[in-house]
């Protein structure tokens, strides 16, 4: 070839890429620019704004994106997802900033959801309407007062939306009123060309299913929801407040009290949704500690006939006191700072029941405290008949417990080290578990990167109903993270994924310089 049609064919390449780069500069530009003006916010590195909205909740899977885009209007939503998603490039979707995967980010675009915050409640049906960017603690504020709570998160700077798509459990109420998941009336959802559309029981009832505990990230971009609200009126209490007790053993037979609370579980509380748990189990070489807190929306005149032969069991409770709490109290009692303090991994084991061998490994997390870390715990959720709603993509209606061991520790370099360790702690549970099949799953809402078989641990049963309700919505799989859901077009594999990349910038003059090379040769 001679060298004048060299030349011709490296010039069509660099004006087709300058072509391709300019085209895409003004589909951007246009499309920061349209936000900007309807009122939202266009955040890069350099903007003051930018370190406090990229900031995730857990210190340990800190990720800084490119670039962070706040719509403010459903139409802003709608153009960015029709802009990005025909350019190719790939998004993350951002609400409460609390995912433990870390996945409502990444090192690209991230659409933030944080300025649609609109709020409804309709007292007469008894509802409330959140926007995308709502957390819980704006709820709760709207609530107090009322004799109404919400199925919301016990921490109250959870968002909503991720929360309730994954499920979302309430420890303190769900036993009583369901899981999110389960109150949810119908969706609104902006699909990856921008579409938006309805999704209840009636409208799009594929998707209404898929999006009820589903998880977060897959199917579309949630802009709103109708959650039902409950009425406290079961505890004769004023303004929504309930029984909430703090039950306390200090360095004693843990084993012991262990055990005669699951023997007041069976025996007394799977038949009385009333009561719910949330249990703390903190064991070292040193010292031990359990602590329990339990709602109870009953009267408080029967506290003492149904809490009471149990507590008088040895051994007796270090410390037991019981307050007239609401749903604003109790969030601000458990909740925890945002971000946490330390790095974390929480990692979850949805079981149907703790065996001994199980109680066994829990009673033995004590990691080596050379490894840098400040803590260690498990976390014991009760949730037997928590799930009200059968008939939605949420995979345990059968589990009694999610089990939540968790780490925390200060310096990064101690990473490897301190998820190992809570790692291995998961897999000895699951062995432990494995002979009575007591384990089975884990909760979509603690998301694990290191989980095995993250597919039948998350969804069991569902995972392939999913994928067709994702190759029907989302057939590109615009929507895409590591532990997606893929549509049945598209490959599963991390590395194929990786693979099937958008053509950046970058890779285009990496195809020119190709090209040149093999031309010159």
């Amino acid at each position: 070839m001679s060298d004048s049609y060299i030349h011709l064919y490296i010039t069509i390449i660099i004006l087709s890429v300058c072509f391709v780069i300019n085209a895409q500069s003004d589909s951007l530009n246009t499309l920061e620019s349209t936000i900007i003006s309807h009122g939202g916010q266009v955040l890069r590195i350099t903007d003051p704004q930018y370190k406090a909205a990229a900031t995730l909740h857990n210190r340990a899977i800190q990720i800084w994106p490119d670039l962070i885009l706040r719509p403010a209007t459903y139409d802003d939503v709608s153009l960015a997802l029709s802009t990005l998603s025909s350019l190719r490039i790939p998004i993350r979707i951002m609400g409460g900033r609390h995912s433990y995967g870390g996945y409502c980010s990444h090192q690209g675009i991230v659409l933030d959801s944080a300025l649609l915050k609109d709020l409804n409640i309709d007292w007469t049906t008894e509802t409330v309407t959140m926007q995308a960017g709502v957390i819980w603690a704006d709820v709760y504020r709207a609530l107090n007062g009322s004799e109404y709570v919400a199925l919301g998160g016990l921490c109250p700077t959870v968002g909503v939306v991720g929360f309730t798509l994954g499920g979302g459990y309430n420890a303190m109420y769900s036993r009583s009123f369901g899981l999110a998941s389960d109150n949810v009336l119908n969706f609104t959802v902006a699909l990856y060309n921008g579409t938006v559309v309805t999704a209840s029981s009636t409208i799009n009832s594929d998707l209404y299913w898929a999006l009820r505990g589903g998880g977060g990230g897959n199917f579309g971009y949630v802009l709103e929801m109708t959650q039902k609200i409950h009425r406290m009126s079961e505890t004769k209490m004023p303004n929504g407040q309930f029984s909430f007790l703090n039950i306390t053993w200090v360095n004693i037979d843990i084993r012991t009290a262990l055990t005669n609370w699951l023997t007041f579980l069976k025996n007394v509380a799977d038949d009385d949704t009333r009561i719910s748990f949330n249990v703390i189990i903190a064991v070292n070489s040193e010292s031990n500690f359990l602590m329990m807190y339990c709602s109870f929306n009953g009267p408080s005149v029967e506290i003492n006939s149904v809490f009471g032969p149990w507590l008088s069991q040895n051994p007796k409770p270090t410390f037991y006191d019981v307050f007239n709490y609401t749903q604003t109290d109790i969030s601000r009692a458990l909740g925890i700072p945002f971000p946490v303090v330390n790095r974390e991994h929480v990692l979850s084991a949805m079981a149907i029941n703790i065996t001994e061998a199980m109680l066994d490994v829990i009673l033995d997390f004590q990691p080596n405290s050379t490894a840098g870390l400040v803590g260690s715990w498990t976390e014991l959720i009760y949730l037997h008949n928590a799930n009200k709603d059968k008939n939605t993509a949420y995979a345990f209606p059968d589990i009694s417990f999610d089990i939540a061991p968790g780490v925390s520790w200060t310096n990064p370099d101690a990473d490897p080290d301190a998820i190992e360790i809570s790692e291995k702690f998961l897999e000895k549970l699951i062995d432990a578990a494995a002979p009575s099949k007591s384990i089975v799953g884990a909760y979509l809402n603690y998301i694990d990167p290191y989980l095995r078989d993250w597919q039948k641990m998350y969804y069991r049963n569902h995972w392939d109903r999913l994928r067709e309700i994702q190759t029907k919505w989302d057939p590109t799989w615009y929507f895409r993270f590591p532990q997606g859901i893929p549509p049945y077009n598209q490959q599963s594999n991390d590395s194929q994924l990786t693979n099937r990349s958008v053509v950046t910038i970058g890779s285009l003059i990496m195809l020119v310089l190709s090209q040149c090379f093999c031309l010159m040769h």
